[in-house]
């Protein structure tokens, strides 16, 4: 069981072991959970969180980890990321992330507005960036997780994580952490930090918007979420040890079902005026 801070991306990727983001994938199915584990998924705003993370956590790195396609078209756009020009730069920054010079500015940005903000900025005044932990689930099973950044505040150690998002307002990213679950993720980490230390970490989440202004907006992640969330992942790993020991790996629909639409699909018939379909206003 370790900790270890600044470990390459590419040596993470490499630990054999269960990760947050991959348990996650039974969420959906345990079909989807086996098919991404040979296919994982790169999307292109993932380019810009990569890009945002390390201008935020890591600044030093930046102009050494990526570069920045900067290449303009006779109107003044973004020259298209294919052809000789395009082979010949990739050629060139072999080992580094490509980014657009748009992409590199918007990372730029997240990264000011996030340093700029007093609150966040109390979570990244010190601490240490990427942190690597190594452990073991109760059943056994390796389990790994890398955290944005760990700290220590009023002698209590603390998990930061940094999101971007459309919308920081505390309603809207609440109904996000829900639909995508962030709870499973933030449990993981303060269950894996205590299994290492014996010391339970709080944890918090910066989230800043993706376009400008990049508001942020910094939250304490309370028990009753992590409790949640701790049942959540501990529910797929169940699943997750079934599916192993019997071999099979069903979809999300395991036999035919009767369809049902959304309850705003169905129009109220006594809205109807004369059979027209217009509906009478208030």
């Amino acid at each position: 069981m370790t900790i270890e801070s600044r470990m390459p991306r590419a040596e993470y990727d490499q630990i054999q072991a269960m990760s947050i983001t991959r348990l996650k994938g039974l969420r959906r199915s345990p079909l989807h959970y086996q098919y991404l584990l040979t296919n994982p998924k790169v999307t292109q705003p993932l380019t810009l969180g990569i890009g945002a993370h390390t201008a935020v956590l890591e600044p030093e790195r930046f102009l050494n980890d990526f570069a920045i396609w900067d290449r303009k078209t006779e109107s003044g756009r973004a020259a298209p990321r294919n052809g000789k020009w395009w082979d010949a730069f990739q050629l060139e920054h072999q080992g580094r992330t490509i980014l657009t010079d748009e992409e590199a500015r918007v990372s730029q940005a997240i990264a000011a507005a996030v340093r700029f903000d007093p609150v966040a900025n109390k979570y990244l005044a010190s601490g240490d960036p990427e942190v690597t932990m190594r452990w073991e689930l109760e059943e056994g099973r390796p389990a790994k997780g890398r955290i944005d950044w760990l700290t220590v505040i009023e002698g209590k150690p603390t998990i930061v994580g940094l999101k971007t998002t459309r919308d920081c307002r505390h309603f809207a990213f609440g109904s996000q952490a829900a639909k995508l679950d962030y709870a499973i993720q933030w449990a993981w980490y303060c269950d894996g930090y205590k299994k290492i230390t014996g010391r339970e970490p709080q944890m918090v989440e910066i989230v800043v918007e993706s376009e400008a202004p990049h508001a942020v907006a910094t939250y304490f992640i309370r028990d009753d979420i992590l409790l949640q969330g701790r049942d959540n992942y501990r529910e797929l790993l169940k699943i997750l040890a079934e599916c192993e020991a019997k071999d099979e790996w069903p979809g999300p629909q395991l036999c035919e079902e009767i369809l049902t639409l959304p309850t705003w699909y169905y129009q109220d018939p006594n809205d109807d005026i004369d059979g027209l379909g217009l509906v009478a206003l208030a």
